[in-house]
């Protein structure tokens, strides 16, 4: 069986797992702090971050592009996947803006001071830094709204796996409560129909010791 090398809050995992349950490929999670990896982990991957999916062969496949990639080449029907040079190229410009820009200027930030903060460093997170991110993220939003405009997902009337990359960061702000969707239509709709898929189902259960999810993590009411 796969086993998913992940951490609940490190969005290259959550889309992993998406993309996973999407396909219904059995596998199976291994915990991973990423901020204190084990020797075994660093001895799958010397760079030590995530995620790594271990396939039945013992090979470890590095980081949510290449994990993409395996399961595309394990799933030839899949309707995620798109050929139209256009889409591929406006996806792989997303791709780059989630794990670069967004990443960057919001998620990382965030991660670091809610998170890691608190729970390894154990001290108070800066309130500035949180402020900045997410008014960072209130720009990405307001791009983000605009590109639905006219059409039921990013790229096209039909989901593409760039939707389920954009899901994950979501969902880690909306567990830690910093999702504010109501101003915005198009991308509160659409991450309620993201929201709402069964393959979601294993994110909306995740629980951190020490660090609940917010009141309306659950919620599925748009």
């Amino acid at each position: 069986m796969i086993t998913l090398y992940h951490y609940y809050l490190c969005s290259s995992s959550r889309y992993i797992r998406l993309i996973l349950e999407e396909h219904k490929i059995s596998y199976q999670t291994q915990l991973e702090n990423y901020w204190k990896p084990q020797k075994d982990f660093l001895e799958l991957n010397p760079a030590g971050h995530l995620p790594v999916l271990v396939n039945e062969e013992n090979f470890p496949v590095i980081g949510a592009n290449a994990c993409v990639e395996y399961i595309k080449d394990l799933e030839l029907r899949s309707n995620f996947f798109v050929e139209n040079y256009k889409e591929k190229a406006e996806i792989n410009r997303l791709v780059h803006w989630f794990e670069v820009i967004f990443k960057k200027e919001v998620f990382d930030p965030i991660i670091y001071e809610k998170v890691y903060s608190r729970i390894v460093e154990n001290i108070t997170p800066n309130s500035e830094n949180i402020r900045a991110a997410l008014q960072n993220l209130d720009f990405h939003i307001q791009y983000f709204n605009y590109l639905l405009n006219n059409k039921n997902y990013f790229i096209k009337d039909e989901l593409t796996y760039l939707d389920f990359l954009a899901a994950a960061n979501f969902s880690v702000l909306d567990y830690l409560g910093l999702l504010n969707l109501k101003s915005h239509e198009n991308i509160r709709e659409w991450y309620f129909k993201l929201k709402s898929r069964p393959s979601f189902r294993t994110l909306l259960k995740d629980q951190i010791v020490g660090l609940n999810p917010h009141e309306n993590y659950k919620n599925m009411d748009i």
